[in-house]
């Protein structure tokens, strides 16, 4: 979980231009399931949801960033091959 959350906030804040060029590949919508918030303070654990969705960080709008987030997650997103 940690190695993940370092690699995207270091992809976030140091390469946008990439972040832009993956996000253009990237296709789908939140389910808010909340199985990539992982120990997020903000996640509900008992109802498996975001309590700030409507104001979370960017970078939560953001993921996933790569296909590398969605390797061992079933999410609403999908990136072209």
């Amino acid at each position: 979980m940690w190695d993940g959350w370092i690699r995207r906030r270091v992809v976030w804040y140091l390469q946008k231009k990439k972040v832009t060029k993956w996000q253009a590949e990237r296709s789908g919508e939140c389910l808010r399931c909340g199985k990539c918030c992982g120990q997020c303070p903000a996640l509900d654990t008992e109802k498996k949801v975001c309590r700030i969705y409507s104001i979370r960080p960017a970078i939560c709008k953001a993921f996933p960033l790569t296909r590398d987030d969605l390797k061992n997650l079933k999410c609403g997103f999908r990136f072209k091959k």
